[in-house]
């Protein structure tokens, strides 16, 4: 395989290869969407499935740009947002009452990545379309939300120095929930299939 130079980034040796692994795709990603929401200090953003792949590193990416970040989870993943410095909130029916509560304004900006049909629920707490963004909810795009469309190298080698340089301050952790050789793909799969598994899903070379 060949490759720029100029989009390679150093693997700092104190971050594990299945850390390393899991950067390239959520981590970028989320580094992306903030960038498109145009994120302020100080301003509040709802990440709508916090717990999930990109929604940890939005988190965790958000807080470290001195935003207050409110993430939507199931009540088992909780303690863990906390930890990453979001003040979480139980997503379902409610939904609207429960964030109001939190932060009666409202907030700034909204990231989803459910696309389980709460948009019109998400536009309402952002006071309009224009700042809420969704990785998944591609049929809502009439609504005048943004729609979020990977572009291949797209940030990438300034993503992925921001996301090191955050890991080796301690200020971002990529939670394992396990790793699987190469052999074992299949059960990597099924594990994803299940749920929530807590934590990202690592497929080993060997």
């Amino acid at each position: 395989m060949l490759a720029d130079p100029a989009a390679l980034v150093a693997k700092p040796a104190s971050v594990p290869w299945e850390v390393a692994a899991t950067l390239a795709g959520a981590g970028v990603t989320a580094w992306e969407v903030l960038n498109k929401l145009k994120l302020s200090a100080g301003e509040t953003l709802l990440v709508h499935a916090a717990a999930g792949g990109v929604g940890t590193f939005a988190v965790q990416l958000a807080v470290a740009r001195s935003v207050r970040v409110i993430g939507t989870a199931s009540e088992r993943n909780h303690e863990q947002l906390r930890s990453f410095g979001a003040e979480p909130v139980t997503y379902g029916k409610g939904l609207v009452d429960r964030v109001r509560a939190m932060s009666p304004q409202g907030v700034d900006a909204v990231l989803d990545a459910s696309g389980r049909g709460e948009i019109p629920d998400l536009i309402e707490l952002a006071g309009g379309p224009t700042r809420v963004l969704s990785l998944v909810a591609f049929d809502a795009a009439s609504t005048g939300i943004q729609i979020h469309m990977t572009e291949p190298g797209a940030g990438g080698p300034e993503a992925l120095r921001d996301i090191l340089a955050l890991i080796e301050a301690g200020r971002l952790r990529v939670p394992i929930s396990g790793t699987y050789p190469l052999d074992e793909v299949a059960a990597a799969l099924e594990a994803s299939r299940s749920g929530h598994p807590g934590g990202k899903l690592v497929v080993l070379p060997a």
